[in-house]
């Protein structure tokens, strides 16, 4: 997968239709999102998942959904230093899952209001907000390949949260 990281969240794109009535997109959202609220996560949902929708590109069609997760203990919510260990740890390993032609993570960190960091410099709680897309050449294609890529994010936040808790630990050990 590629995956970059930005000083500010991006633009949507325009002339997107969201994905209505796909069986894989619910499950995969569903899936993700009791993952995420599982007892092996740090993090809970800070923003809805917005999406997926699909869009006609030059190159085919791409199915991009965006969410925000936030540390779920307030205490490490305003933790720069553990939200950039993330973002660090996340990129790790969405580098390695799925193909770079076809998937692509875009990560910012935010307030939790829902800004770019570059424009709430001064906000004390923080999120991680994330833009995954898929391209291919068929809508159909592209909202599966986009399901695959959000069970790669939720494995790679499961690890991020086990290796979080190492770090938490040995700092508090």
């Amino acid at each position: 997968m590629r995956v970059e990281a930005v000083g500010a969240v991006p633009e949507k794109t325009g002339g997107a239709s969201v994905v209505d009535g796909d069986a894989s997109v619910a499950l995969a959202i569903k899936s993700f999102l009791a993952a995420v609220d599982s007892d092996d996560s740090l993090f809970c949902v800070a923003q809805a998942l917005a999406g997926p929708y699909t869009n006609k590109s030059s190159s085919g069609f791409v199915c991009s959904g965006e969410m925000a997760l936030k540390f779920r203990e307030s205490g490490n919510s305003s933790n720069r230093s553990l939200h950039f260990l993330l973002i660090e740890k996340l990129i790790e390993l969405l580098k390695e899952a799925g193909s770079q032609e076809t998937l692509e993570a875009t990560i910012c960190l935010t307030s939790s209001a829902g800004a770019g960091i570059a424009e709430r410099a001064n906000q004390k709680e923080l999120a991680i907000w994330i833009r995954l897309s898929a391209k291919a050449d068929t809508p159909e294609k592209a909202v599966l390949r986009w399901g695959l890529g959000l069970a790669h994010l939720q494995q790679a936040l499961l690890f991020t949260s086990r290796h979080l808790r190492m770090h938490l630990g040995q700092a508090s050990g």
